[in-house]
């Protein structure tokens, strides 16, 4: 661990000693100087607080339910002192402090302090400040999961199971996810005036919608009419996240059971989701068509989304070509 000592005070940095960190620990060795010795400190016009209310007015305050969530545990966790926005050591030294304190895994923390940088990023765009006090060397190395996806024998399964147990409605919802790739909040946000005899429109995140066609997927259009001759008031008949989870939870426990060679425990909807867009790769659906489906980039897509290629995959890729 590195310390600062200035008048014979040792302070606590928050940082690991490691070649990458060395000039952090300068700058916050340089800004305890500043204050405390020299005590020359700049006048600030705008604070953290000014910063949160601007940032959650032109950013946030559209999105979903659970991002906002997200971005007000953020708030909590970090820009809970309301600093001056021209002192970025300090910012930064809270932020580690904050760090040490939480105790999260990495890849959450990773998330978390990405969408802080955002924030900062913002107030720099706003003239607010110069530095972002939150830096790469900041950001913890998270170690690659392999990536869990879903086949079409997953969704025969819930379907067969949610019309058992009197809930046929959920099981399409789900083959409708595993054909579309909708993320959950999407899913749940779908209205029928959102839907044409070409196409559905998809409230996707950060308020970007896009289009999903129909005719190239004629069960998706099939699953559609089935959901409206059940009469509900929308086709995903849910308000929250949490509902849709709780019912996809509870079948992956009496599904694992029967069938543990699909391992369906730990299935989420993003899972479902990430079953989708590789089934469209399989399908032969080149990656721009993927991206623009999915409503995401094929950076996100190749680091977060694809499995790896499976045999039939690669033999039909290459069937054209001339053996060696």
């Amino acid at each position: 661990m590195v310390y600062t000592s200035v008048n014979s005070v040792r302070k606590a940095t928050g940082l690991v000693w490691t070649p990458k960190n060395k000039k952090l620990a300068m700058e916050i060795l340089d800004q305890r100087i500043r204050e405390e010795v020299i005590k020359v400190k700049a006048p600030s016009n705008k604070y953290i607080s000014d910063l949160i209310k601007q940032f959650h007015k032109d950013k946030i305050m559209h999105l979903s339910r659970s991002s906002i969530l997200r971005y007000k545990r953020i708030y909590r966790y970090f820009l809970y002192e309301d600093l001056p926005l021209d002192d970025v050591q300090l910012i930064r030294m809270n932020i580690l402090k904050a760090i040490e304190k939480l105790h999260l895994s990495p890849s959450t923390l990773k998330k978390l302090l990405s969408d802080l940088k955002g924030i900062f990023k913002y107030a720099i765009e706003l003239e607010w400040m110069d530095k972002n006090p939150v830096v790469s060397s900041m950001l913890p190395v998270v170690k690659k999961k392999e990536i869990k996806i879903v086949t079409a024998e997953h969704i025969e399964a819930y379907k067969k199971f949610f019309e058992e147990d009197g809930q046929a409605h959920i099981g399409l919802i789900i083959e409708f996810d595993f054909l579309t790739g909708l993320r959950i909040q999407e899913l749940i946000d779908l209205q029928w005036e959102d839907v044409t005899p070409r196409y559905f429109i998809v409230k996707g995140k950060g308020s970007r919608d896009r289009i999903f066609p129909l005719s190239p997927f004629p069960r998706v259009a099939e699953i559609l009419d089935e959901l409206k001759r059940m009469d509900f008031y929308k086709p995903v008949p849910v308000k929250y996240q949490p509902t849709l989870a709780k019912k996809l939870r509870r079948a992956n426990r009496i599904l694992n059971n029967k069938y543990p060679d699909l391992k369906f425990d730990g299935v989420t909807f993003h899972v479902i989701r990430k079953g989708a867009i590789n089934n469209w790769r399989r399908l032969g659906i080149d990656t721009e068509v993927r991206n623009i489906l999915a409503g995401h980039t094929s950076a996100i897509e190749r680091q977060h989304y694809l499995s790896v290629p499976d045999i039939e995959l690669l033999e039909s890729r290459i069937s054209n070509i001339t053996k060696i």
